[in-house]
């Protein structure tokens, strides 16, 4: 072979090597390139999915801050350390100075109280001309709280638990428990009475559970006869959706106390069978679940025997043994109990009732007034009714809202 000969070959062998070196190196360099593209795909899904769940917790966390859960929401963000960026640290940082930022609240604590809702006032007094102090000098139309509520939002009200106010210490001494509250914020105490629903047309005619959400819902017979589902047929229902929108309106979950009779059962349910006892208890357990607690009303709910100044111990006795027997195994032992027309029981009357555990009195009264027993403490109540709104226009004004814009013009005078 001619020298010639062999350098083409030689050069052809170099060629042929340099050729399967550049393609096994561009093969391995695709491949290369492959693996970290598929790096890259794999973190942004990685990344992707740690942004859903960001949102997620974002998400919860947030509506435990709006319900000044701080503690709570705090933790929430920390519960997956994966999750944890920037923006996720700023929000720590943003509840843990909210939190320390909350100022002693120092001033006096309302206690409002609503009865049950007029629907349909134009059924009620068809006649405005005519005046009424029924119906129309004790509740609220449903237009009515509607109004009122975001006044007291703004306002700087927030629904604040009464079990969480008052606490016996360690020696059994009643004590006010400190409030620590964004600044500009007022606790405010809320109850409900008497939710026996005996009022017949023109209101909620009974609680039910909605068996198609679990949700509680209300029974309304309307003018026309027929019965209707309605979520916003009484107090509960109002506030509850209220607060689905402003959960700033609630400290921690709370809600009001509701004030219960027996004379005609409660919720629309007369008691008189174990499946109406079960179907009162359900009810109850929901809005227990919704943040709601109960009070005692006595069982009778009666002026003439039992509350007032011809009382009799042996009345009072018989009163709150009814309701402990009918009504506690229904709602559930409870501390408070709200006097019928706000009569305030003494001597040995209001031992009937320390003495059954009940060691939260409330009265009614247009100032707001604690008095903090070593036993027990009294707290007079607003009632917030026509009465209230035909009668103290300066201190609705003063206190809670503007008169003026929530009163509905579908309103006949009083006696």
């Amino acid at each position: 072979m001619k020298i010639f000969e062999k350098v083409l070959l030689f050069l052809l062998i170099i060629i042929c090597i340099a050729i399967v070196f550049l393609y096994f190196e561009d093969k391995a360099q695709k491949e290369k390139e492959a693996k970290e593209q598929a790096l890259i795909e794999e973190r942004k899904k990685i990344e992707l999915v740690l942004e859903k769940k960001r949102k997620v917790y974002l998400n919860e966390s947030e509506k435990l801050f709006s319900g000044y859960f701080y503690d709570e929401a705090i933790q929430k963000l920390k519960e997956d350390p994966q999750i944890i960026n920037y923006t996720i640290s700023e929000k720590i940082n943003e509840y843990t100075i909210a939190k320390n930022n909350l100022v002693k609240y120092e001033g006096k604590v309302e206690h409002i109280f609503f009865h049950s809702l007029i629907l349909y006032p134009e059924y009620l007094f068809p006649d405005l001309k005519k005046p009424d102090d029924g119906y129309n000098a004790g509740f609220i139309y449903k237009s009515e709280i509607n109004k009122i509520l975001p006044e007291l939002l703004t306002r700087g009200y927030v629904l604040y638990d009464i079990t969480k106010l008052f606490k016996k210490n360690d020696f059994g001494i009643m004590e006010m428990q400190d409030i620590y509250l964004p600044e500009g914020k007022k606790p405010l105490i809320l109850s409900v009475d008497d939710p026996s629903y005996h009022y017949g047309i023109g209101f909620a005619k009974r609680l039910v559970i909605d068996n198609n959400n679990n949700k509680l819902t209300g029974e309304v017979i309307i003018p026309e006869g027929n019965i209707i589902l309605s979520e916003d047929s009484d107090v509960e229902l109002v506030i509850e959706k209220f607060i689905e929108n402003y959960p700033g309106f609630s400290y921690k979950g709370a809600r009001g106390t509701i004030a219960t009779t027996g004379f005609n059962g409660i919720f629309g349910y007369d008691l008189k069978t174990e499946f109406s006892k079960q179907s009162a208890k359900e009810v109850v357990d929901k809005l227990k679940e919704m943040g709601w607690s109960f009070a005692s009303h006595s069982y009778t709910h009666n002026r003439k025997r039992f509350f007032s100044n011809g009382s009799k111990i042996s009345n009072i006795e018989y009163d709150t043994k009814k309701w402990k027997e009918e009504i506690e195994p229904i709602v559930g032992k409870t501390n408070i109990f709200i006097a019928p027309f706000g009569y305030l029981l003494k001597g040995q009357a209001l031992e009937v009732i320390l003495n059954n555990g009940f060691d939260i009195y409330g009265t009614v009264g247009i100032k707001a007034k604690t008095l903090v027993n070593d036993r027990y403490v009294l707290m007079s109540r607003n009632e917030i009714g026509g009465y209230a709104l035909r009668m103290y226009k300066e201190e609705m004004n003063n206190r809670f809202f503007n008169l003026d814009e929530v009163i509905d013009l579908y309103r006949p005078p009083l006696k």
